[in-house]
């Protein structure tokens, strides 16, 4: 495993860095490690870079899986270039991926929390960005011949109230109440039991798109963010691409939902009026996220209608998850956290209704009761 001292020799070797970084005294080098081991490089000299190295069977693997997916990304679909950092190399001998470090970047969940609101020209942009990746992948246009579309298999929380006992023992205090909450309504899963049922594999999928996995940025560091680029790729498939867009309304509807102080003492009909960041003011950023893909993907309005209700189911059980990520370290549940769980059941049953008046998309093809 690389050093912070040894990161600059190995940089210097591999001809990322010159003397001349090195001398200036202006070169830094910052652990940010989270599920790799990683480092942040910066120098005034030149580019700044990430370096992520696995350590362990599970993370060389996934490490080198990421680093398979930018050689794809990077060798000819045309149009996805500019939603993805730069690929510099990819050491298989030390497991070490190093990509460009985007400069003066946030990512969207910092800000969205900076700057209080949610602008429509981003929401276009990620609609765009994952719109070209699924259009430019579908049904093995790429991907299929060197093997990303293989691992089809539905996400584990689809399947969250039939655990394993190895899934169990993995479990927090509060998840395992989840868990035995859900079982507890045979609705809610018979609902996720239908809905993994309908996974379908027709395109490469990120599989975990959120608001943390998306930096924007500007021209130049101080200029407006209007750019967008999707990092974190280690997750990527073949899968249904109805799941990456569930995936960005549940990150609106949890970030709204999860900015309501439920308390015991605040009667429920007043939740939502409490929200700091009220779901009005997030759906002309919704539609103009929807509209964006749903173009650039080319769909009718009938497939656009089918597709978008898809989706929403799956942004449903994707705030499933988000419960269980926020659980993963309590051993105590919380107000917040049995909302999500009512409002992700709530929309699996209401599927038509939950787009138009949440979401605030209209169903084009189809007239609502």
């Amino acid at each position: 495993m690389l050093t912070q001292r040894e990161t600059v020799s190995y940089l210097l070797q591999r001809k990322l860095l010159g003397p001349a970084d090195v001398v200036t005294g202006d070169l830094t080098v910052a652990d940010i490690s989270r599920r790799h081991h990683n480092y942040r490089i910066t120098s005034g000299q030149g580019p700044g870079y990430v370096l992520k190295q696995g350590v362990g069977p599970d993370k060389v693997a996934a490490i080198e899986r990421e680093a398979a997916i930018y050689q794809l990304l990077d060798s000819g679909i045309r149009g996805l270039s500019r939603y993805l950092p730069r690929l510099y190399s990819y050491d298989p001998e030390e497991h070490v991926l190093i990509l460009e470090l985007v400069d003066g970047a946030q990512n969207l969940r910092e800000y969205h929390l900076h700057r209080g609101y949610f602008p429509i020209s981003l929401a276009r942009t990620l609609g765009s960005a994952l719109g070209t990746l699924h259009r430019l992948t579908r049904n093995g246009k790429r991907g299929e011949k060197e093997g990303h579309q293989a691992a089809s298999h539905p996400p584990w929380v689809l399947s969250v109230h039939r655990p394993t006992i190895k899934f169990l023992q993995g479990c927090s205090g509060a998840n395992l109440q989840l868990i035995q909450i859900i079982q507890q309504f045979p609705v809610f899963c018979d609902l996720l039991d239908a809905l993994r049922e309908e996974w379908r594999t027709e395109a490469l999928i990120h599989r975990d798109i959120k608001w943390d996995n998306c930096l924007v940025f500007g021209k130049s560091p101080s200029a407006r963010k209007t750019r967008l680029k999707i990092v974190d790729w280690e997750l990527a498939s073949g899968g249904d691409p109805c799941w990456d867009v569930g995936s960005v309304f549940n990150d609106y509807l949890s970030f709204w939902l999860l900015s309501i102080p439920v308390t015991g003492e605040m009667p429920p009909d007043r939740f939502l009026e409490l929200a700091r960041y009220p779901l009005e003011k997030m759906q002309p950023a919704l539609l103009a996220f929807w509209d964006t893909y749903a173009q650039q993907m080319n769909l009718d309005v009938a497939t656009a209608d089918r597709w978008l209700l898809r989706a929403v189911r799956y942004g449903a059980a994707r705030l499933v998850q988000t419960a269980f990520e926020q659980m993963q370290m309590s051993m105590q549940f919380t107000g917040n956290i049995v909302c999500l769980l009512q409002l992700s059941l709530n929309i699996l049953q209401r599927p038509e209704e939950a787009t138009v008046q949440l979401l605030g998309i209209p169903l084009r093809g189809m007239r609502l009761p």
